[in-house]
């Protein structure tokens, strides 16, 4: 028993000091840019987003803007219009996989009905989202996050709104 047990103790001791410098090491995945659908609370839109660092990219995109939750709080009109925005987004992880924070900026036009009248004015949004990146396939991410935002659409009349709001993201990204 003595013997079983000295030999496993000696093959312990050469494998933890056998060097692993002969070990494959699979490459850590890192950002890499993406085309990125954007379905949000407020917004559905296109985008293009860059690593700008190892745990940081920037995101140009164009969409669709539309405040239909607005008029269920009484905090402003319900409008739809064109914005563009830009994101910045940190992850905690160099692979863009797991905890991110988001803040961005969107800015553009767009029009509705205010008390029986047309209007229209500039909207401009700005937000944070915390939340997770999601693998779903080789090429293929999901970001879920949750935040909040400021909302402001400005028009004549009453038209319009200037009211902070909850803000939700759902971005489904394409590696390049």
């Amino acid at each position: 028993m003595k013997i079983v047990l000295a030999l496993v103790v000696l093959a312990a001791t050469h494998a933890v000091a056998e060097p692993l410098e002969n070990t494959p090491v699979m490459p850590r995945e890192q950002l890499r840019p993406q085309l990125q659908v954007d379905g949000g609370l407020s917004i559905i839109g296109v985008g293009y987003e860059h690593p700008v660092g190892a745990h940081a990219a920037l995101q140009v995109e164009a969409g669709v803007f539309g405040s239909y939750f607005l008029p269920w709080f009484d905090l402003g009109d319900r409008v739809v219009g064109g914005v563009g925005g830009v994101r910045a987004t940190w992850f905690a992880d160099q692979d863009g996989r797991g905890v991110y924070v988001t803040p961005y900026v969107r800015a553009g036009y767009a029009s509705g009905e205010h008390d029986g009248m047309d209007g229209s004015g500039p909207v401009i949004t700005a937000g944070a989202f915390v939340g997770w990146a999601f693998r779903l396939t080789k090429r293929l991410d999901l970001r879920a996050g949750l935040g909040g935002q400021y909302i402001y659409i400005g028009g004549d009349d009453g038209f319009g709104a200037s009211t902070p709001f909850a803000a939700i993201d759902f971005t489904v990204g394409y590696r390049l």
